[in-house]
């Protein structure tokens, strides 16, 4: 489990949020952090929020030692972490079998949004909290746990969540003094020290106020409801289906809050499966205790042998994944960029209009220079913007006025969205440059 979560993790930078979160930590360590927006000319001098300070300073330093590579160890570290601790936490299931089925399974689950970004520290954190509320970690740890959640990423509220949720369960289950309420306490005094930051207070109220951005938030994918087309949304409702037979067989509230509260808070966005599955695997092992009598209590001095070349094979492939390239930039404008670069118009004044994931690229490569029209930070933009910019994915009337509005120089777009085929037909502006996948317009 460790070794196939590292291999998971040592993966290619490709997630463009992660490439903003990156540029940050090296503007932090160069100019410390900003209080308003750095990157785009859509909103210059807007408030902004660096919720997640701590993980881009960490991603920062990381790079400026051992480039992207170290980030991608450091990825890879954490991935194998989040791993071993899903495997730990089916231990009640006490079978081989049922415990390598429920992990495997969490992790297609859960292995879907590893990626170098906050929310990997985040569920690394909520699986040490999962573990303190099993008995297998001390409850004091949560003190610490939820200072650094409070400052790496928005989620530590479900890590609160779960607590509440395992101390109801066991409540209802007759406990008068649920064991669940010490950790929970010191989660919640962890919490309250989060505050203790270079930003002060506001990092605890947050994600309540990005919960307010509605309107925002609803065309942003891991925001919406999770598409069951997809292999990680059908591994979740496998995943139910595990937590709903193992209540049968062991019924438990304990079990039951849970299930029923995390998997309401997948169905309704999609970047809260990983968390539920953390949350749900120690019940449904639960459920699935006495399930074959392979337990590995016995072992042979064979096992010892396939676990050390398990270990080696799997570092060896770990590693060379590692030597291969830090960044699969398949799907951003690479050739486009290198074009405008070439042409003098990355410039600063120049005003080039893409969609968000194309700044999250150009704050990469050009950092606080890079003068975005959009990035994918929904938290900090006016929902003005915001509208603008759905306004051009679409293809609506309203795009030429959008263009006016914000005095384009340059449009940069793939090729098969309507905005492309909408400037081909408009007079106002030429086609400069295309390749198999992007178009560059320029105002004539």
């Amino acid at each position: 489990m460790v070794v196939i979560g590292a291999y998971v993790g040592a993966a290619p930078l490709s997630d463009n949020s992660f490439f903003t979160h990156l540029a940050t930590g090296r503007y932090i360590l160069e100019h410390g952090i900003p209080s308003s927006d750095v990157y785009s000319f859509t909103a210059p001098g807007e408030r902004w929020v660096v919720q997640s300070w701590l993980a881009s300073v960490l991603y920062g330093a990381v790079d400026r030692v051992g480039g992207l590579t170290a980030v991608r160890a450091l990825t890879a570290l954490l991935a194998g972490t989040a791993a071993g601790i899903m495997w730990t936490l089916t231990r009640p299931a006490r079978g081989l079998v049922a415990r390598t089925a429920i992990s495997a399974v969490g992790l297609v689950v859960a292995a879907t949004m590893w990626s170098p970004r906050p929310l990997m520290i985040g569920l690394v954190l909520l699986g040490l909290t999962v573990l303190a509320a099993e008995r297998r970690l001390p409850p004091l740890v949560l003190l610490p746990v939820f200072w650094v959640w409070v400052n790496v990423h928005g989620s530590f509220p479900l890590g609160l969540v779960a607590l509440g949720c395992y101390a109801l369960g066991s409540r209802l289950d007759g406990e008068r003094r649920p064991a669940e309420l010490r950790p929970l306490m010191w989660a919640a005094l962890g919490t309250l020290l989060g505050a203790l930051n270079p930003l002060g207070p506001v990092l605890l109220t947050f994600p309540l106020g990005l919960l307010k951005r509605q309107e925002a938030l609803s065309w942003v994918t891991e925001w919406r409801s999770p598409s069951f087309s997809l292999v990680y949304a059908r591994a979740f409702l496998v995943l139910l289906v595990m937590g709903v037979a193992a209540l049968v067989r062991r019924p438990s509230w304990r079990s039951a809050v849970p299930l029923a509260v995390f998997v309401a808070l997948g169905l309704v966005a999609a970047r809260n499966i990983p968390v539920a599955a953390f949350v749900l695997l120690p019940g449904i092992a639960r459920g699935a205790e006495g399930l074959g009598s392979l337990t590995g209590e016995l072992r042979s001095k064979l096992v010892t042998v396939l676990a050390v070349v398990v270990v080696a094979v799997g570092g060896l492939a770990v590693a060379q994944r590692l030597a291969g390239p830090d960044l699969d930039l398949g799907e951003f404008p690479v050739d486009a960029v290198a074009w405008l670069d070439q042409q003098g118009m990355l410039a600063p004044e120049v005003r080039r209009v893409a969609p968000d994931t194309v700044g999250n690229y150009l704050e990469l490569v050009l950092g606080d220079g890079a003068s975005v029209f959009v990035d994918d930070r929904v938290d900090m933009y006016p929902q003005a913007v915001v509208d603008d910019l759905v306004a051009l994915i679409g293809g609506s009337p309203e795009w030429q006025q959008v263009l006016e509005r914000w005095d384009a120089d340059v449009v940069l777009w793939p090729r098969s969205e309507p905005l492309a085929q909408l400037l081909a037909q408009d007079e106002g502006w030429r086609l400069a440059y295309a390749d198999g996948s992007w178009v560059v317009y320029l105002r004539r």
